[in-house]
C-alpha cells in the first residue's frame, strides 16, 4: 500500500461528485431521506455541521485499496455532496469542527488529517500508528485525541504538533490488557471526558468513562456498572450526560459522573453515536451490518422511543437493513449518515 506521503503533490481541491442523487422523501415519523447513497458507495462514519447549509463527513471508500479515506462537503443542508480531493491511506472514523473554518478528522494508522478553511485539508503528525477513535478541540489551538491500547493524544498548536499523553504503543492483538477509548468531549478549558473499554484478555472486560479536571493532565475513572464496548459520549454541560455502546446501552448522568445511570433504551443492537439539542430532546443510532436502529426520546431518556424504519425506502434502498454510525444536532436540525452514504434528516 502507497503512503499518503510519498504523492508528488498533496495540494487539495474540492470536486463535485458526478452523478449526485439528491432525494427528499417523506418518511417514518420525522424523518426525511437527503442522500440515498454515495455515487462511489462510501461508508459515512461521522458528520459535523456549522450551520443549517454547510457539513461535512468523514468515512471509508471501500474500493479504494490504497487511499480509504474520505472527506465529503455538502452546502445545501447535506442534499448534495463534494469530495475533497485528498489522498488518505487509511479509514477516517470521526470528525470534530471548532467552527466553519476550522476542523480536524482522524482514523486508522494514527492518521489526523484538518483544515484551516474548511476546504483545503492537510496532514499532520499524530506519533502513533494506532487507530484513533475520538478527537475533540476546546479552541483552535488545544485538542485531544484518543484511541486504541490506551492512546490520548494532545496538541496546544492546532494539529501542527501532537503530543503523546498515554498510551500510543500499537500492542498485541488479543494478548494485552488495555483500554481501548472511542470518544472524547470536553465542556471547558478543563473539565472533559472519555468512554471505551476496557479488556483484561480472557479474564473480563469493563465499560469505561474517565474525567478531567485538569485539561487533560490527569484522568479519573467513573464507576459505570457496565460491561459493554461504549462507542459515544455526549455532554450537554458539567452535569448532564449521556454515553452510548453495545447491547443498546445507554448510560445518563445528572452529576457530572459522580453516579452513572442505566436507561431502557429499547433496542439490544449497538448504539453508535448519541446527541442531544437540550436536557429533554435526543437522539441516538446504531445498528450491525443489515440493521440500522434510530432511538429518540423527548424527556431526557427516561423513555426512549424505538423509530420505526419499516417504511423508510428511496429507490431499492430499504433504511432499516443500513447500519447508522453518526448523529448530529444543531437547532432544531437532526442529521443522520451510515452506511453506503446514506443521510437522513429529522425534527
Amino acid at each position: 500500500m502507497n503512503r499518503f506521503e510519498s504523492r508528488p503533490s498533496w495540494r487539495i481541491t474540492l470536486l463535485a461528485i458526478a452523478g449526485m442523487l439528491a432525494i427528499v422523501l417523506p418518511a417514518a415519523g420525522n424523518l426525511n431521506i437527503l442522500q440515498e447513497r454515495d455515487p462511489e458507495i462510501r461508508d459515512y462514519m461521522s458528520i459535523v455541521f456549522t450551520s443549517e447549509q454547510n457539513g461535512w463527513v468523514v468515512g471509508v471508500s471501500p474500493f479504494e485499496l490504497d487511499y480509504p479515506g474520505f472527506v465529503g462537503y455538502t452546502a445545501d443542508g447535506g442534499k448534495t455532496w463534494n469530495k475533497v480531493e485528498i489522498d488518505i491511506d487509511a479509514q477516517l472514523a470521526s470528525l470534530y469542527f471548532l467552527d466553519d473554518k476550522h476542523g480536524w478528522a482522524i482514523g486508522e494508522k494514527g492518521k489526523i488529517v484538518a483544515t484551516t478553511n474548511g476546504k483545503d485539508w492537510e496532514l499532520q503528525t499524530s506519533k502513533v500508528d494506532n487507530p484513533l477513535r475520538g478527537i475533540y478541540f476546546v479552541n483552535k489551538d488545544v485538542g485531544f485525541a484518543v484511541g486504541a491500547n490506551d492512546t490520548i493524544l494532545s496538541t496546544t498548536t492546532g494539529g501542527r504538533a501532537w503530543k503523546v499523553l498515554k498510551g500510543g504503543v500499537i500492542g498485541a492483538v488479543g494478548d494485552d490488557e488495555a483500554t481501548m477509548y472511542s470518544a472524547i468531549q470536553f465542556i471547558d478549558e478543563s473539565t472533559g471526558w472519555i468512554a471505551g473499554v476496557h479488556v483484561v484478555p480472557q479474564v473480563s472486560q469493563n465499560s469505561v468513562i474517565q474525567k478531567t479536571t485538569d485539561g487533560g493532565q490527569s484522568w479519573v475513572s467513573q464507576e459505570t456498572g457496565a460491561e459493554d464496548v461504549l462507542q459515544d459520549i455526549f455532554f450537554l454541560d458539567d452535569k448532564h450526560g449521556w454515553a452510548v455502546g453495545e447491547n443498546g446501552l445507554i448510560l445518563h448522568t445528572s452529576n457530572g459522573g459522580e453516579r452513572w445511570a442505566a436507561q431502557m433504551s429499547g433496542t439490544e443492537e449497538t448504539l453508535r453515536s448519541i446527541r442531544f439539542a437540550d436536557k429533554y430532546m435526543g437522539w441516538a443510532v446504531g445498528g450491525e451490518l443489515g440493521v440500522g436502529v434510530i432511538v429518540r426520546t423527548n424527556n431526557g431518556g427516561k423513555d426512549w422511543e424505538v423509530q420505526d424504519l419499516g417504511d423508510l425506502k428511496a429507490g431499492m434502498l430499504e433504511v432499516g437493513k443500513i447500519q447508522l454510525n453518526s448523529v448530529f444536532i444543531l437547532g432544531k436540525q437532526v442529521w443522520l449518515a451510515g452506511g453506503n452514504g446514506v443521510i437522513l434528516q429529522g425534527k
